[in-house]
């Protein structure tokens, strides 16, 4: 009598896919794994590339050399006291990906320049520091938003890597405006209590005030032979 074959079963699961590879469709209002099958992917706007010899002064830190500057510009921010910050040159649409986010890692956060990043348990692993100028790019002058309306920008984590996503359409000469989160923002004096307020709006300085003080900034580096 021949016995029935029994047929081999593999109880073997593969591994999912971890959150870090997922990214958020704001249209779609959900996590994507990579892209969006139905809004396409995100529009990626590189670094500008600089060389190893720039040519440049030392005082000029690397990380402004390194702004998109078809997209981008650098110029004082509209928030007080807070030096240097990033506004759009043109029009920037929903959905644009600016990074990675440069700078030196680290276990330990020493300054405000950081993010933290996580592994696949949501465990902390490291943060990257981008405190120094001449070891980071650009992405360390944007700025904290003081109220959700003008915030335009979105940092995540996809791949071990942190990027900046924006938003909303973005009109030539706004500044750029990311949330830190809680703790950076406390630290930076936002007022965490009117951040999600319809009452509480700090002003916002876009049009030609921003692109004055581009042109004043820009002006100085012309002068002095940076550009």
């Amino acid at each position: 009598m021949e016995l029935r074959k029994r047929t081999c079963i593999n109880y073997y699961e593969p591994d999912e896919s971890s959150l870090d590879e997922y990214i958020y469709c704001d249209k779609c209002e959900d996590l994507v794994y990579d892209y969006c099958a139905v809004h396409g992917p995100l529009l990626v706007i590189p670094d500008n590339h600089v060389p190893a010899e720039t040519g440049f002064p030392q005082y000029v830190p690397r990380a402004a050399l390194t702004v998109p500057r078809v997209f981008l510009h650098l110029a004082l921010s509209a928030i007080p006291d807070a030096g240097l910050g990033v506004f759009s040159t043109i029009t920037l649409p929903q959905g644009v990906r600016f990074g990675p986010y440069v700078g030196r890692e680290s276990t330990t956060v020493y300054s405000t320049y950081c993010w933290q990043l996580y592994n696949e348990r949501r465990v902390r692993t490291k943060v990257v520091d981008a405190a120094d100028p001449n070891y980071s790019n650009w992405m360390r002058y944007v700025n904290c938003s003081r109220h959700w309306r003008e915030q335009n920008l979105v940092a995540y984590q996809y791949r071990g890597q942190i990027y900046y996503r924006t938003i909303k359409i973005i009109p030539p000469n706004t500044e750029l405006l990311v949330f830190y989160g809680g703790q950076f923002a406390r630290l930076l004096g936002v007022n965490l209590k009117h951040y999600n307020s319809v009452d509480h709006y700090p002003f916002q300085v876009t049009g030609m005030i921003s692109f004055f003080y581009s042109y004043i900034f820009l002006h100085g580096l012309v002068v002095r032979g940076f550009i």
